[in-house]
Formats: structure tokens, sequence, C-alpha cells
């Protein structure tokens, strides 16, 4: 009788603390799954190609979003955040290395602003990301020079290009340019933008500066001439690439002149993996972000 009383005890106990380690486990699990209310944003590792993420006081905007094969791993990402939803998408350019995962995004995550560059291509790539707002009832805005999207936290993002200056005859040139500001630091979207399109946006920004760089067209010698580098002063640099990619990105040239401009942190996805960097959080204050 009493080795079976014990029997009972022990397997009432057993039950508990699986119960109890259970519990501990999904409370975890819920933890990890809920959106940071800081700001910072993430470079996300699509391998040859482009996707990052602004977070500030719990909304997300997503610049990019990478080829179709890391659409999957893009999206269990966002999801791995606790992302359920876009304050906004940001399309650069046409290029499938920067748009083929935004169908899935956009299949993933109900998003409530859309922006994209001014041009358009003919590809089936470009043509499912517009099928896939149109199916969700998105209304993509091309955005003007200094328009700016603000968080609530105080967090903005102000569109500073493709000027009308820049030739059509490049797309990686008309990319949008996208500068994040918290007031205190900066982060400079450059899409694939080359030197024509680095020249336009100095000519109209004369006192452009940032903080972080997200380095043009993934480190290509066509992009961060030396003059726009010194002109930007930024601390740290980050380039999009993937590994041992057909390309050759970055080119010894790029990290050459970051080197001579005195950006001594460079960051490479292909090496570092996903990049995430912390920001000093919004002031109360207003800046102007140009």
């Amino acid at each position: 009788m009493k080795e079976r009383l014990r029997r009972i005890l022990w397997i009432a106990a057993a039950v508990i603390l699986l119960l109890n380690g259970a519990l501990f486990a999904a409370g975890r699990l819920s933890a990890a799954g809920e959106l940071t209310l800081d700001t910072e944003v993430h470079f996300i590792d699509v391998g040859q190609g482009d996707a990052a993420l602004l977070l500030s006081g719990g909304q997300a905007v997503l610049v990019d979003a990478g080829t179709v094969e890391s659409a999957p791993s893009l999206v269990r990402y966002l999801e791995g955040l606790g992302v359920t939803e876009l304050y906004a998408a940001i399309a650069s350019h046409p290029h499938a290395d920067h748009i083929g995962g935004m169908p899935q995004v956009l299949e993933t995550f109900p998003v409530e602003h859309f922006y994209m560059g001014p041009e358009t291509q003919n590809t089936s790539c470009y043509a499912d990301m517009l099928e896939a707002l149109e199916i969700q009832g998105i209304q993509p805005v091309v955005p003007s020079d200094g328009d700016v999207l603000s968080f609530g936290s105080g967090a903005t993002v102000t569109f500073l290009g493709p000027a009308d200056d820049v030739p059509a005859d490049n797309l990686n040139n008309r990319s949008l340019i996208a500068l994040f500001s918290t007031g205190a630091q900066r982060v400079l979207f450059m899409g694939d933008a080359e030197s024509a399109a680095e020249q336009s946006l100095l000519a109209h920004h004369p006192d452009l500066s940032c903080d972080i760089l997200k380095v043009g067209h993934h480190g290509a010698a066509t992009s961060s001439s030396e003059e726009f580098l010194r002109t930007i002063h930024p601390s740290v640099a980050v380039i999009s690439c993937g590994i041992d990619n057909d390309y050759g990105h970055p080119s010894d040239q790029t990290l050459q002149n970051l080197s001579l401009a005195g950006v001594d942190d460079v960051r490479i996805t292909a090496e570092d993996s996903t990049v995430v960097l912390p920001l000093n959080p919004p002031s109360q204050s207003k800046e102007n972000a140009a």
C-alpha cells in the first residue's frame, strides 16, 4: 500500500514538473515573440541581395526584401522578431535581388504604407510584386524628394532621391534613397545608387551626413566614391552581399575608399551574417533630416 502511494506521489510530482517546464518554455517563447520597443536596424542576410528592417517604438519598416529564394528565410526572421504587421515597406528599385521576396512579405504581413521607386521593369519579378500589391489592396506611393514617414516614436524616414537630374538609363541610379533618423543618429540607405546618383544627392543635399551607411550596390566599384564618403562621413558602413558571389562584391576599390574616408567599422553580411545595430531612442526635439 505504501509502495503504491509512493508511486502515485512520484508520478504526480513528475507531472507537476513537466507542466511547470512547459509553462516556463511557453512564457519564454511568448516573450521572444514580442516586437521590441527599442530603436534599431537589422541588416538581414539574404545572400546576394538587400533587405533591412527598421524598428522603433514597436513599429517595423522593411527596406527591400531580397530575392525570391531568400523570401522564406526573410519571413521567418521577421516572424521570429515578433513582426505581425509592417508600418511600411520600401522597394528601392525593381531589380530581383531587392524585390524578389516582396510578394511573400506582402502575402504574410499587413502593410500600412508601401513606397517604391519611380522606375518600372518588364520582368515577372516586378509583375509579381504589383500583383501582390493589388491582391492585398495596397496603393503604392512614389515619394518625392523630402517626403517624410514618421514613426509614433518620433523617428523618421526621409526620402532624398532620386532627383530628376539623374538619368533613367540606369535603374541602379534611380534607386530610392532613404534616411532613417532618430534625431541623434542617422542611417542612410543607398539602394543600388552609383556615382551619378551620389553626385546628384550631394548637389541637392550638400549638408547631408550619416552615422551608418548601407553601402550602395553591394559594395560595387561603381558606387561609394571617396568624395561621397568623405562628405557624408559615416562611422559605420554595412555591405549586403552573398558569400563568394559572382560579382566580386565588395570590390577592393570600395573597401579602399571606405578606409581612406576614415570608415574603420565595416560590416559585411557575407562574413558577419545579419548585422543588428541599436540606435539611440528618438529625442523630443524635431530635427531637419537633410
